[in-house]
């Protein structure tokens, strides 16, 4: 009986090559070897992951978030200065009433932004990226938060979408992260601690 890596990847061998032994395929004869190279495309995945979530976590004491939107800070940046960074106004349907969104583009991370009255930062929320998206949120479950950050010091459930939040205080500001059904983390808020 063959293994399910195996089966998978004479499955993969016939798709490419139209046949299992066509086109110069032969039949794996070490499969523990494609098992380590599947391994080992995991365990980049999940450590690129992992520096995604230690960056998110140490940037967070200040007030700010990594990648594109580095250097807006909670209740000091305004708006203004979100769209001289992203761009201008978000275009209709990238905003909402409460929410400026920038969505992930050509393996740049997704941001959303929500303001103070006086038109300052409250509130950076962080999507990561579409593409290869277990280089990023995609690996990160609660396990992995606890694992890495310790015990969240709240959890919350929210009960309209039926995600977890796992509240973690940095200082004077606080990391959400949202997990999902899936058991990883859909996106994460970054806003004053209360």
């Amino acid at each position: 009986m063959l293994s399910k890596k195996l089966a998978a990847r004479m499955v993969c061998a016939v798709i490419v090559t139209g046949s299992l032994l066509g086109a110069g395929a032969s039949l794996p004869t070490e499969p523990v070897e494609a098992a380590s190279t599947m391994d080992s495309a995991s365990g980049i995945a999940k450590e690129h992951a992992l520096t995604t979530l230690h960056e998110i976590h140490n940037k967070a004491f200040s007030g700010e978030m990594p990648y594109t939107a580095m250097g807006l800070k909670i209740n000091e940046n305004t708006q203004k200065e979100v769209y001289e960074t992203f761009g201008p106004s978000p275009e209709p349907g990238n905003t909402d009433e409460t929410f400026d969104y920038y969505h992930a583009e050509m393996g740049q991370p997704g941001f959303a932004f929500a303001y103070n009255a006086d038109k300052t930062i409250s509130q950076i929320r962080y999507f990561g990226t579409n593409v290869e998206r277990d280089h990023n949120l995609g690996s990160i479950t609660p396990k992995v938060l606890g694992n890495q950050l310790g015990s969240a010091d709240e959890i919350r459930h929210i009960s309209s979408t039926n995600e977890i939040n796992y509240i973690y205080k940095t200082g004077n500001y606080e990391l959400q992260f949202i997990v999902g059904e899936n058991q990883t983390v859909d996106h994460i808020n970054l806003l004053e601690a209360k």
